[in-house]
């Protein structure tokens, strides 16, 4: 049953906003062209989806990954930085492809990085299995979950932490170092890249990662604004009363004095949804009393959905704030192996 009480409210009106995204062009000459190539993540794992409330989305494959990787002079550049971007929309909403427009000038055609565009499970109600399709498994469990929902947490999760195995092991191919693979997420997508880099099952991924871009995330998932509570009610199976699950799923739970974490780039706008301020201060808080590696920014003038779009605009501000970051952490690391499947598995 469709939540309407919710669609209408902030929420519901930022899912809707992600769909029609302005698309921004960037200002500048832009130096390389762009290779666009899709790929399942899980091609021995497919998961076809219906969605009620998008045509193109039927029978659609969920488990893929679209690389975005620059060129020069008819050439793929290679050895270049790796954004691996998961999108938001209250993880009930949102598809990669509505993203490339956004992601493409200015990282990729501009700064020729290589950029990974991940699809996972959704967690809305109105996403069902395509006809023939009972379940979606993982390499980690094939349970059957409830016949009329993809997913609940944590089958989004599970995905994404595939889609970034997957990105360790194949983004050699297409021109991405794996010494330098930095995680973008943007609101349900930086609470989702921000658990991949905290919590304890996805250990054996850290090191792989160069650094976290949350922008405008959720990291104490039981102190979120009763806004948010239509979308946690068809996440999580208890719902939003359920703390001891929202604690599971919180990066706050998993930042401790005695791990080792990636370094930090939280982010927050002037007029974000409520809570999300708190919930960057919260965490930036956390990450600096542990010891860990934090920066944080305040992006004035922009709100929830243009933070996100501006991406696309070499000259914003929001833009420059995450190609410095970027720019800032490269570096050469030692040498590590590429995981296999059963490597990065045994955890999750």
């Amino acid at each position: 049953m469709v939540r309407w009480h919710w669609l209408l409210g902030v929420v519901g009106v930022l899912l809707l906003s992600f769909f029609g995204l302005p698309r921004i062009a960037a200002t500048s000459a832009v130096p390389y062209d762009v290779i666009v190539t899709q790929r399942m993540y899980l091609p021995t794992y497919p998961c076809h989806i219906n969605d009620a409330r998008y045509p193109d989305r039927q029978d659609f494959e969920t488990r893929t990954v679209i690389v975005l990787q620059p060129s020069q002079n008819g050439q793929p550049l290679h050895h270049r930085p790796v954004v691996f971007f998961v999108h938001g929309g209250g993880w009930t909403d949102g598809y990669a492809d509505w993203y490339t427009d956004i992601l493409t000038p200015t990282l990729v055609a501009q700064q020729g990085w290589v950029v990974v565009n991940v699809d996972y499970r959704l967690t809305s109600e109105e996403v069902t299995f395509a006809a023939g399709t009972t379940r979606c498994p993982t390499p980690w469990s094939d349970q059957p979950i409830d016949p009329a929902k993809v997913a609940w947490y944590d089958e989004n999760m599970q995905d994404v932490a595939a889609a970034f195995q997957w990105t360790v092991q194949n983004v050699a191919a297409y021109g991405g170092d794996t010494r330098n693979i930095f995680l973008f997420g943007h609101s349900a997508g930086a609470h989702l890249v921000s658990l991949l880099a905290t919590h304890d099952d996805y250990r054996a991924l850290r090191p792989y990662i160069r650094g976290v871009i949350a922008l405008s995330g959720a990291y104490d998932l039981k102190d979120l604004n009763a806004i948010f509570y239509g979308v946690l009610d068809e996440t999580f199976q208890g719902g939003h009363t359920d703390t001891a699950a929202l604690d599971e799923a919180s990066p706050v739970t998993y930042v401790r004095p005695s791990e080792a974490l990636p370094s930090f780039y939280v982010l927050h706008c002037q007029f974000d949804l409520p809570s999300l301020p708190e919930q960057a201060i919260t965490f930036r808080n956390r990450l600096e009393a542990a010891g860990r590696p934090v920066e944080e920014d305040y992006l004035l003038g922009y709100t929830h959905v243009t933070e996100m779009s501006a991406v696309a605009d070499s000259e914003e501000s929001v833009t420059q704030a995450i190609v410095a970051y970027v720019t800032r952490h490269l570096g050469k690391a030692a040498y590590l192996p590429i995981l296999s499947q059963k490597d990065a598995s045994t955890e999750p």
